[in-house]
């Protein structure tokens, strides 16, 4: 769990008042590095705040368009079909294993939809 921005704002300042790395460590129960990377963002950025992060866009299969998908072209790869959906190849095969279907080539064994 990070440390919020306001105790490591806290840290710093008792820091730059005279406090020493040494006696911050054992006081505030921090690792030496952690006040170290603290410091050094504080004087390249002027703040410590967390970076943000990047917008995260989950992307689900219709299953309904891969069993289209499937009746079109029945020997796709995974490759191939996560090329069509503009997702990983491991998603394809989850969707599959939820969906009941195995890629096995032999008709007999991929089960009925």
């Amino acid at each position: 769990m990070a440390y919020s921005q306001e105790f490591r704002e806290f840290v710093v300042s008792k820091i730059h008042a005279g406090m020493s790395r040494s006696e911050a460590v054992s006081f505030f129960s921090i690792h030496r590095n952690t006040i170290s990377e603290w410091l050094k963002k504080y004087a390249k950025t002027g703040n410590l705040s967390d970076k943000k992060r990047k917008e995260y866009k989950p992307k689900k299969i219709c299953p309904q368009m891969l069993l289209e998908e499937l009746d079109k072209k029945p020997d796709a790869t995974l490759l191939e079909l996560s090329q069509h959906f503009s997702c990983s190849q491991n998603s394809v095969w989850q969707r599959l294993k939820n969906l009941g279907i195995t890629r096995k080539k032999n008709h007999t064994i991929r089960g009925k939809k």
